[in-house]
């Protein structure tokens, strides 16, 4: 899993990066209103997702290896009438969570994709099992991998988008991938170029690592850390998962009967 440093040095472009994207946030809120307790969000970042939860009433947990993103998430929630009802804390997800019981589980955007070994994923799963209540529920949302795309990004340098900051500055952003399909596993490199009005550019590389899964091999994770699947769909309309789906959006419920976790 990427450590800390890569996700601080993040946090100057976290919001103007992800802060605008909004699809999932109608998604979780209904999710969220059909459950009956509190909702942990792991690797929460600045809170993109908790605020929408929080102003909907809910009392949410977040959880984050990054200070940094953390503080941002405090400023946010701070300035709302229910930060009492919000609690952050800065953790390594497979060592330890927030004491339960929750009712509902979110890893969102990719996020489970940072652990990138089987031992990993299995030890995250199994610490939302014990967290969650009988019959809680988690979401991860994942992209549904299609290796003819992943082998067309794979080491080419790719303007993603271009934003501005709050402070008035011009950032391009690339994106370099180098894919090893035998262990699935992505390098991923994002280079954030700041341009000042007099063509000046300050650059900030930041590394890591991430694994795809594919579905079934999703499925027999779950199995094998007490969940039962609910569903896999391909988008947050809730649409059927299919081979061109860009999501593999998958939601399980915590099995309550007495077979164990493996």
């Amino acid at each position: 899993m990427n450590g800390a440093n890569s996700f601080d040095a993040f946090a100057r472009y976290y919001d103007a990066d992800y802060g605008t994207f909004t699809d999932d946030i109608f998604f979780y809120q209904e999710l969220a209103r059909r459950t009956d307790g509190p909702i942990l969000e792991l690797m929460c970042g600045s809170g993109r997702l908790l605020l929408p939860l929080l102003e909907a009433g809910h009392a949410v947990v977040g959880v984050d290896v990054s200070a940094t993103l953390l503080d941002l998430a405090h400023q946010k929630i701070y300035q709302t009438d229910r930060s009492a009802q919000a609690t952050l804390a800065v953790t390594d997800v497979r060592n330890t969570l927030p004491k339960g019981p929750f009712a509902f589980a979110i890893v969102a955007l990719n996020s489970f994709m940072h652990l990138d070994s089987t031992t990993d994923q299995l030890q995250v799963l199994r610490n939302i099992h014990d967290v969650l209540q009988p019959g809680g529920i988690l979401v991860l949302d994942l992209f549904n991998p299609d290796p003819r795309e992943l082998l067309r990004q794979s080491d080419n340098l790719v303007l993603d988008k271009t934003f501005t900051l709050p402070d008035n500055v011009s950032v391009q952003k690339w994106v370099a991938q180098s894919i090893d399909f035998a262990t699935q596993i992505s390098q991923v490199t994002f280079i954030y170029d700041e341009i000042s009005p007099a063509g000046d550019v300050r650059r900030t590389t930041l590394p890591f690592t991430m694994r795809w899964l594919y579905h079934y091999e999703l499925e027999h994770l779950l199995a094998r850390t007490g969940f039962v699947l609910e569903g896999v769909y391909g988008s947050y309309d809730l649409e059927e998962y299919a081979t061109e789906s860009e999501l593999m959006l998958t939601i399980a419920r915590k099995d309550v009967s007495p077979t164990g976790i493996t």
